[in-house]
């Protein structure tokens, strides 16, 4: 058998022992994200609470931030235990979170978008909207690696512990 055909077997063995880390982030922590699109469902096709109170919007989308960057950094952090992306410290997992959370901001938008175009929704009401949305979701999960990154840093002339 030539190279070629043992690396693709190697490619698909490499997928199973890397699966199981996915897999764990999301019964871990993939109930945040999703218990926040569920929620913005009622709110919207439901209880039709947007337009009773279009600033729920903005709670609504930094919410949706800190529940992504959750999910992020679990994922992150299982995936560099697992070496799928090699060792990352603490700072290095912020900062992949960070992207990853603007990158969720971002492509939500692409769905709204694509959710008005094609099905005749009314999700976006413009570009401050837009811009506004992204810039939420943006500060919920930058809130959170902020919180995350707090938790563990020891005052000076402190116990380990205490």
């Amino acid at each position: 058998m030539s190279g070629r055909g043992s690396s693709c077997g190697a490619g698909v063995s490499a997928a199973k022992i890397h699966r199981p880390w996915f897999i764990v982030a999301l019964l871990e922590t993939g109930w945040a994200p999703a218990a926040v699109f569920v929620l913005h469902v009622l709110a919207s096709r439901v209880f039709m609470l947007y337009i009773a109170y279009p600033d729920l919007d903005i709670p609504m989308h930094v919410l949706g931030g800190v529940a992504i960057a959750l999910f992020f950094w679990r994922a992150v952090i299982l995936a560099s235990g697992a070496d799928v992306i090699g060792s990352v410290n603490r700072t290095g997992v912020g900062v992949i979170v960070f992207g990853l959370t603007c990158a969720a901001a971002v492509f939500w938008e692409f769905a709204e978008y694509l959710s008005d175009r094609y099905l005749g929704t009314r999700a976006q009401l413009g570009l401050d909207d837009t811009l506004g949305d992204m810039l939420s979701g943006i500060v919920g999960g930058t809130v959170f690696i902020a919180a995350r990154g707090l938790r563990r840093v020891r005052v000076p002339g402190s116990r380990p512990g205490g």
